[in-house]
């Protein structure tokens, strides 16, 4: 990194360079060339304050030698400013995932998106599970369902550093089936109440009811599938074996978010119908 002296040098240089090729000027009897000037004799006119001679003009004719002497003094210069600037950086800025051991076991991972909700059902006392909401409406389960959609889109954006983590379980805190924080655990409840508040509806047809079931059992299904493959990679005996579970599991999540989004696009319109 250049400072603002170096700066303010080079573009000295580059100035005075420019004035001393195109500018001709007699300094007097002394000077080697009629109508030509030196740089240390231009200065030391300008310290005497001596008045510019009535024979100076603007010659376009100027040798290429001194062309060239130009060009170097104003690259330089340019060069010195160029180089001092800081860059630009195109490159998409992502937050990284840091995981750790969590107390009480598992792992924290700080970076990763936790998205705000409401459960679509509770547990009261004596481990009953009670509805949040009426549970003849759609949208008293939209926001646990649309979360859970949430949940999954940032897992696949951030696959390699949950995967990095080392911790199968890591990845399966955020589908819901280790601990109970994820919007997808309890995720079934949430579905079946949502059909059958879809079901209530006249306004709903059988084929549109029958096509939400059928997605509805696939995206069960493909989450699990995504459990499964992560839990194995604990229980094998070979990295090049773990890294085809993990390999499988990326690839039933990828699945299951073009599933998923087509059903929470379904269930939030019906909800804004209500």
């Amino acid at each position: 990194m250049f400072t603002p002296g170096m700066l303010r040098s080079a573009v000295t240089m580059a100035s005075l360079g420019a004035v001393m090729a195109f500018v001709t000027c007699p300094v007097g009897p002394s000077s080697a060339m009629k109508g030509k000037t030196s740089v240390a004799s231009s200065m030391l006119q300008l310290r005497r304050n001596a008045p510019p001679s009535l024979d100076c003009s603007m010659k376009q004719d100027v040798p290429e030698s001194r062309r060239e002497l130009l060009s170097n003094f104003v690259q330089a210069g340019a060069g010195l400013l160029v180089s001092s600037l800081p860059l630009p950086s195109f490159a998409a800025t992502k937050e990284e995932l840091k995981c750790r051991a969590a107390i009480g076991g598992g792992q924290r991972c700080e970076g990763s998106k936790n998205v705000e909700f409401k459960k679509a059902f509770e547990t009261v006392a004596g481990g009953q599970v009670k509805v949040t909401g009426d549970p003849n409406k759609v949208s008293t389960y939209l926001s646990q369902i649309d979360a859970g959609y949430q949940t999954l889109v940032e897992l696949q954006e951030k696959w390699d550093g949950y995967i990095a983590a080392g911790d199968g379980d890591v990845i399966r805190r955020r589908l819901g089936t280790v601990g109970n924080k994820s919007p997808l655990f309890n995720i079934r409840k949430a579905f079946e109440g949502a059909m059958k508040a879809c079901a209530r509806r006249s306004d709903i047809s059988g084929e549109e009811l029958d096509e939400l079931e059928e997605e509805f059992n696939i995206i069960l299904s493909l989450i699990a599938e995504v459990d499964y493959n992560l839990y194995s990679t604990g229980y094998v005996g070979t990295d090049e074996t773990a890294s085809t579970l993990r390999e499988n599991g990326k690839s039933a999540l990828d699945r299951v978010l073009s599933k998923y989004e087509k059903f929470d696009k379904a269930i939030e319109r019906f909800a804004k119908a209500e």
